[in-house]
């Protein structure tokens, strides 16, 4: 690992071995020494140098009022890698949500007896702090809402912020993103883990809806008309891509309203009691790895081919249950870019999105959309 002023300091050694030794060249090698040591030691102490911390970056947002914002940095020499590259920063915030009538009993959920159906409901938004990370209580930035909204079902025992690279994507290009967490599906649930709750969890959806309806009309709420109560989409992961399929299509539990949906290794679940696909419903993406050995791809094929609605199907060619939606890889960038591609077009109904889905969706060796 190569140094800042150590090539002056070889050439200085270079010229005390030469034969001309004049008291002339002495003076000179001298000065050239202690040039060299000065560079050394200021390159070494400078704010932008390699042993400075690479916390230094800021940013400021320039914003109109009847346009979406443009972000513009003034860096250091040294620069902070951006973990989500949309036009806002992620700000989060934590709520309880509760379901009065619903209920929690022991063994699963309680140590004893029922308590009112309850759970954390994490919302991420859009805001113009960009650090690079999600910021806990920031300010949300409304000047380009309200945004459309998303209620997001995470897979059993998987809690919502394993799913932060996809969540955090979509919030940086305008989305507030509502994701309650299952109370039955975690591993530290009171009475263990439960899968079979997967039968309450569309409610969850339905009522973090209701929620955030209400937060978006309370005047000191940090929702407060920050949403668009006309553009929702349902999207989980395994269970939770089982509990958004039977929210958005079964007669069992079907949320009026809704206008897309996105099945991340889902499936449609047999234990509701409805049927699927009777009564139309809203857009359909479905999203698969073809190794996936926990939901097998042709559980997510029958869906697609059931499904009597506007719909597409990303097939990741070679992906298994989880890698492309909890970690940074090469399906998780197509994935980013399909779903909120297809977001934008049923939710903002932007022209293009629907080209640019296929342009993202079909990459050789990596991903299929049809």
């Amino acid at each position: 690992m190569s140094q800042p002023g150590r090539g002056q300091h070889r050439a200085a050694s270079s010229s005390k071995n030469s034969s001309n030794s004049s008291p002339f060249m002495v003076v000179v090698f001298l000065i050239l020494i202690v040039v060299a040591v000065y560079l050394l030691i200021s390159n070494f102490l400078s704010p932008g140098g390699k042993h400075a911390t690479t916390a230094a970056t800021t940013s400021s947002v320039a914003k109109t009022a009847n346009s979406a914002t443009t972000s513009t940095s003034s860096t250091s020499s040294t620069t902070t890698t951006q973990v989500f590259n949309g036009p806002y920063g992620v700000g989060t915030v934590s709520y309880t949500l509760t379901e009065p009538g619903k209920y929690l009993c022991a063994p699963h959920g309680t140590d004893s007896g029922c308590v009112v159906r309850s759970m954390p409901l994490e919302v991420s938004y859009p805001t113009l702090v960009q650090t690079g990370t999600e910021v806990q209580g920031a300010a949300p930035y409304g000047g380009a809402g309200p945004y459309p909204l998303i209620i997001f079902g995470n897979g059993y025992l998987e809690p919502p912020a394993a799913y932060s690279v996809l969540i955090d994507h979509w919030v940086s290009r305008g989305y507030v993103v509502a994701a309650p967490q299952f109370p039955l599906s975690q591993t530290n649930s009171v009475g263990g883990p439960y899968e079979a709750d997967i039968l309450n969890q569309p409610g969850d959806m339905a009522a973090a809806i209701k929620f955030m309806e209400r937060q978006n009309g309370i005047a000191n709420s940090t929702m407060k008309d920050l949403i668009d109560t006309s553009a929702i989409a349902l999207v989980g992961q395994s269970d939770g891509g089982d509990a958004a399929l039977a929210a958005g299509y079964n007669t069992c539990c079907q949320i009026p309203g809704i206008k897309g949906v996105i099945s991340l290794s889902g499936a449609e679940l047999k234990s509701y009691s409805g049927k699927y696909f009777t009564t139309g419903g809203p857009s359909l993406l479905v999203v698969q790895g073809t190794e996936d050995d926990i939901n097998p791809p042709s559980q997510s094929e029958m869906t697609y081919d059931q499904a009597d609605v506007t719909k597409f199907y990303l097939s990741l060619l070679g992906a298994g249950h989880l890698d492309a939606y909890t970690q940074a890889n090469q399906y998780s960038s197509v994935v980013e870019k399909v779903t909120t591609a297809f977001l934008n077009r049923y939710l903002k109904n932007i022209s293009g999105s629907v080209s640019l889905m296929h342009t993202y969706g079909n990459i050789p060796g990596v991903a299929s959309l049809n």
